[in-house]
């Protein structure tokens, strides 16, 4: 699959399992494309149930018909082409039981060590590789069952380090934010404050509290004149927590590129207007290439509307799975909202 003539505001629909979702993940891999690490981050978020081991996680990045386990990619800009490969071979190890049991997570007793000392177990594993451009970058060995992400000494190659931020549709559940960023922007964060008078008319600041402590195991706190006190972040609703972190996400992506999946989730309809013209303004201000998924129209829509300026640096591609694979139907933001009215084509 290609997707070319890329703006600054790429928009991806399609229906489920079209593979939006698997595009953000490869981009991601980009900020680090020398570090097999990268694609640990792409196998957790594809992973959340509980108790799936290092070692599936890997392997179910690969498609299942596939007579290789290989996925290869290359990104144009205009100074450079970057092919990235990620390949996993599979063979059998010995390893020593009492060693099995130590990348699996579980720490023995004495008294069971000395009963496993001199067990030896034949497992299967697979080689990850990398490969950047056709040159080795690093490889590692996973074997069945392993847990623990092994330790890499390995530097990521700063020539080939990008600024990517990916933000996954639920990530404001597990409170990740980039508010230093924007607090250390005043006129930004101004007009953030502006932004979430969507959620709380009231809100007059946003500020990190520390308990005086000096540390990083603080949280942030909003004043608003509807409350006595200042209220951690934590007590407001969803909405308001992920309109912060997708606006703090935009300053952190500044020169880079930032993927937002199913951006609208959690976000009321009334609040999308303001919402996403702040966030896209902002991307072509700080020079921040985006990236969205969405399933819904009226996401779609709005997005498509927010600002007839920013329709001349947007295009919406609408990805397909069929029985030869993958397609792709580009519209400008123009020709999009054309044939939507007058012709009445689903773009999603």
């Amino acid at each position: 699959m290609e997707l070319n003539n890329l703006q600054k505001i790429n928009l991806l629909t399609g229906d489920n399992n079209s593979g939006k979702t698997s595009v953000l993940e490869v981009i991601s891999t980009f900020g680090q494309p020398d570090m097999i690490r990268s694609w640990y981050r792409v196998s957790r978020a594809d992973n959340q149930i509980e108790g799936v081991s290092l070692y599936e996680r890997m392997n179910d990045l690969f498609c299942i018909n596939g007579e290789e386990k290989k996925i290869t990619y290359t990104i144009e800009t205009e100074e450079e082409c970057t092919k990235v490969e990620l390949i996993a071979k599979d063979s059998e190890c010995e390893m020593a039981e009492k060693e099995y049991f130590a990348k699996m997570g579980y720490t023995l007793s004495q008294e069971e060590l000395a009963a496993i000392e001199d067990s030896v177990l034949i497992l299967p594993q697979t080689f990850f590789e990398i490969k950047v451009n056709e040159e080795e970058k690093g490889y590692v060995r996973i074997v069945e069952g392993q847990r623990r992400t092994p330790l890499s000494l390995k530097k990521p190659d700063k020539s080939y380090t990008k600024n990517v931020v990916y933000i996954s549709p639920f990530e404001h559940i597990n409170g990740m934010l980039f508010l230093n960023d924007i607090l250390d922007n005043p006129d930004l964060y101004e007009e953030m404050l502006q932004i979430l008078k969507e959620f709380d008319p009231g809100i007059l600041s946003i500020n990190y509290d520390d308990g005086g402590t000096g540390r990083r195991n603080g949280y942030y706190k909003i004043l608003s004149k509807e409350n006595n006190r200042a209220l951690p972040l934590t007590m407001y609703g969803d909405g308001m927590k992920k309109a912060i972190l997708l606006m703090s996400a935009v300053v952190k992506a500044k020169d880079g590129v930032l993927l937002l999946d199913e951006f609208e989730t959690a976000i009321h309809t009334s609040a999308m207007d303001n919402v996403f013209k702040w966030i896209l303004d902002t991307c072509l201000k700080l020079n921040v290439q985006v990236f969205m998924t969405s399933h819904s129209k009226e996401a779609i829509d709005k997005v498509l509307h927010c600002s007839k300026e920013l329709q001349k640096d947007m295009a919406l591609y609408t990805l397909y799975k069929d029985e030869e694979g993958n397609s792709v139907r580009r519209l400008d933001a123009k020709k999009a909202i054309d044939v939507a009215e007058n012709m009445g084509l689903e773009l999603r």
